[in-house]
């Protein structure tokens, strides 16, 4: 982690502990427009072996108010589709590119969601936040050898706010039309093995 970035994370954990508002969530987005690491951080992090969650990771702090770590994934891995429920999530590709395809709960309880669609994100493109509300789902897939920053607010929790994943099921069908209210894709919670297929 060079000086930017560790200025750029003890920011965002200062400000996590008072509670991310809009306005310092929106700050601490464009604070990491700049950041950057080398080819040769991307070959050294992708050489090492991945964490329990399939992924390669370097936690660089973690509490129950803040989480800071980088990803490392190799062209053509993904995160699969899962949650982060009740945190504010601030990512940014610091070299590579991801493409993200998000969906937005319209209705948590009964799994149903509604695709918000995809965007690609290279190190030059500002920072994804993700809201804890209406509460996102994404996927990430590496287009290119790729490294990206996580800033989480809160953190997981496993019993209070565990990650969940998902996978996609058919377009919702059965209720009542409301014009109002876009057609929704039902979700199931799978396990982490069974998301990754």
């Amino acid at each position: 982690m060079n000086r930017e970035m560790r200025r750029v994370v003890a920011d965002a954990e200062s400000a996590a502990r008072a509670g991310w508002s809009d306005q310092s969530l929106a700050s601490l987005a464009e604070s990491t427009r700049g950041l950057r690491c080398a080819a040769g951080d991307v070959e050294r992090l992708l050489a090492r072996p991945p964490a329990d969650h399939g992924s390669r990771e370097v936690v660089f702090t973690t509490d129950p108010l803040f989480h800071a770590s980088v990803f490392a994934l190799a062209e053509g891995e993904r995160i699969p589709l899962h949650d982060h429920p009740g945190l504010d999530v601030i990512t940014k590709v610091l070299r590579g590119r991801i493409r993200v395809r998000t969906y937005e709960w319209l209705d948590a309880e009964s799994l149903l969601a509604i695709e918000r669609g995809e965007v690609t994100l290279g190190e030059d493109d500002a920072a994804l936040v993700l809201r804890k509300s209406p509460g996102t789902l994404h996927t990430i897939t590496a287009l290119d050898p790729t490294v990206f920053l996580d800033l989480f607010s809160p953190y997981y929790d496993e019993v209070e706010r565990p990650c969940k994943y998902y996978a996609v099921g058919e377009p919702a069908t059965g209720r009542p039309r409301d014009a109002t209210v876009p057609d929704g894709i039902q979700l199931r919670v799978v396990s982490w093995e069974e998301s990754r297929r």
